[in-house]
């Protein structure tokens, strides 16, 4: 399958829309897990685009 969006590099393996690294998807919703602005941390930022790979 051809890598279809270059800009969006990706490494989370069980996302269904990682593919080789980099995400299918043409835009991502990224969202925060804190409160308002006070993120500290880049591990308080998720992308909401997430879907678990399924293995079948």
């Amino acid at each position: 399958m051809k890598n279809k969006n270059k800009c969006i590099k990706c490494s989370v393996e069980n996302c269904k829309h990682n593919n080789e690294n980099y995400c299918d998807l043409d835009e991502i919703k990224v969202d925060s897990t804190c409160d308002g602005c006070d993120c500290a941390d880049k591990c308080e930022t998720i992308c909401d685009s997430f879907k678990e790979k399924k293995n079948s």
